[in-house]
């Protein structure tokens, strides 16, 4: 039964966000529901679930071991719940194990959200989270070996490829409906922005706990939440999980060599995605 829904992005694209509108478009609380609630939506690399279903210790395992056992994961996470639908976050591209299987099973999988944001405040904005350099940063969106995670981190070891790769890896595949998600959407046209992912995602709409929960998830609200109460997602050294989430945030940062350097790489699917206009010029 297809029962997973992916919400997929490369890393501080605004994946976290959106699970929190989706907790409280879930929710009927007519106050804003804590952060902790967002683990409903969990991360798809969890190694404790890892180890709880396939019963092996995923630390013991090199990462591409570990992607051998992973659609078989999924699809036993979805046999437990066949009568739920399931949210899982994603940051891996979508990729091909050894036995040249995909990692996320089209056989459980209804479809994925796919939120995109400019390469540019990505850098910025990830460097903020895992207190980097940002011409560490930098290195990392172009490189087509990236991975996160593995080892001793508490996750699955995801593979990213470059930015650019990671976008093209969900859009070329054919096996899971994608529906692609600008994060500067989501700011500008919240209401029209939201809703479509509601209405793809087969959730029943109602405008009225749509505005709700955009409400209760605005950026400034939810720095103050993480201020007073903390949140279990934010790295140890990073001060801030929800930092500034501004649009362009990255030209009080970059350098023009590094952004050259950032657009040349992933000019084309900039372009494709409205980051880059007709005449080559950025748009953000």
């Amino acid at each position: 039964m297809k029962n997973i829904d992916w919400l997929v992005s490369y890393p501080k694209s605004g994946n976290t966000w959106f699970r929190v509108f989706l907790a409280n478009y879930q929710s009927s609380l007519n106050h804003p529901v804590s952060l902790d609630k967002i683990l409903s939506a969990p991360v798809a690399g969890n190694t404790l679930v890892f180890e709880d279903i396939i019963a092996l210790d995923p630390f013991e395992l090199t990462g591409d071991e570990a992607d051998l056992y992973r659609p078989e994961l999924y699809k036993s996470i979805s046999a437990e719940k066949s009568g739920d639908t399931l949210f899982r976050k994603v940051h891996d591209a979508y990729i091909l194990n050894a036995d040249n299987i995909p990692i996320f099973p089209a056989s459980v999988s209804k479809e994925a959200v796919y939120f995109i944001r400019n390469p540019m405040d990505v850098c910025v904005s990830f460097a903020n989270h895992d207190a980097d350099k940002i011409d560490k940063k930098i290195t990392f969106l172009l490189d087509e070996k990236a991975y996160l995670a593995g080892k001793k981190s508490g996750q699955l070891r995801q593979t990213m490829m470059s930015w650019k790769s990671h976008v093209q890896s969900w859009k070329n595949q054919t096996e899971i409906p994608v529906l692609f998600v600008r994060y500067e959407d989501m700011i500008q046209k919240p209401e029209e922005t939201f809703g479509a992912i509601i209405r793809f995602l087969d959730l029943e709409f109602d405008i009225l706990r749509l505005r709700r929960a955009i409400t209760f998830s605005n950026f400034k609200l939810l720095q103050e939440m993480e201020q007073k109460n903390g949140f279990k997602e934010r790295p140890q050294k990073c001060q801030h999980f929800f930092w500034k989430g501004k649009i362009g945030n990255y030209r009080d940062y970059l350098s023009k060599d590094q952004i050259d350097r950032i657009v040349e790489y992933n000019y084309d699917t900039m372009k494709e995605f409205g980051y880059i206009d007709e005449s080559g010029a950025l748009t953000v």
